[in-house]
């Protein structure tokens, strides 16, 4: 209760009730609402602590010229970061040697959010890469720190090249079994070829023994 207060030269010279303006603008930066506005310059906010943003219904809301890309999200104290724009991808940029904008990874979401990476990725000892629907995963690639483990549980293992020859080299540089597109299959000793397959049977490099010893 009171008198209203008016102020002399002001924009908004009359002061309706206790501490409320309507509107209260300041150098560039206008408060209206619910709503902070400038004057199309860059916004600062410069405290000497935190700043915390504290959103009562859990979403703390991106946009660009009023239209939202994205959004922060509370899900039942899950943290969900969302691409509103369809087909947009989620991507993280960081500064690598001076390169400030160096893609790492890339979400794509026109693909269900097949995710890109610009290198290298790192799984320590016992790690898994889980492949498959199932719990734990349908195939599961891991080191143990000894040795290194295909587990497939579901269907068969397929090993498969479309565009050459299959080779396992149980020493670098060395081949132990070449499998060849549309031809035969070597079997090797030291690197050496001691049996190959061909379109009538087989064929053995020097001699075939069999004992029991």
């Amino acid at each position: 209760s009171g008198t209203a207060l008016t102020v002399t030269q002001a924009a908004q010279s009359a002061i309706t009730s206790l501490g409320t303006l309507t509107t209260l603008t300041v150098d560039d930066i206008t408060i209206n609402g619910s709503t902070i506005s400038d004057g199309g310059n860059d916004f600062l906010i410069d405290v000497g602590g935190d700043i915390a943003l504290d959103a009562g219904a859990g979403s703390i809301n991106l946009k660009d010229g009023g239209t939202q890309f994205a959004a922060l999200v509370n899900n039942s104290s899950d943290f969900i970061i969302r691409s509103n724009v369809s087909d947009k991808d989620i991507i993280f940029q960081g500064n690598d040697g001076g390169s400030a904008a160096t893609t790492v990874l890339t979400l794509d979401m026109s693909d269900a959010g097949t995710a890109i990476f610009n290198h290298d990725i790192n799984l320590a000892d016992n790690g898994k890469l889980q492949l498959g629907s199932a719990s734990g995963g349908d195939c599961q690639i891991v080191h143990d720190g000894t040795n290194t483990i295909i587990h497939n549980t579901t269907g068969d293992l397929i090993i498969r090249d479309t565009a050459g020859d299959i080779k396992i080299q149980a020493k670098s540089g060395e081949d132990s079994i070449i499998a060849n597109d549309d031809g035969s299959v070597q079997l090797f000793h030291d690197d050496t070829a001691r049996l190959e397959t061909t379109s009538y049977g087989a064929y053995v490099t020097n001699e075939l023994r069999c004992g029991t010893d």
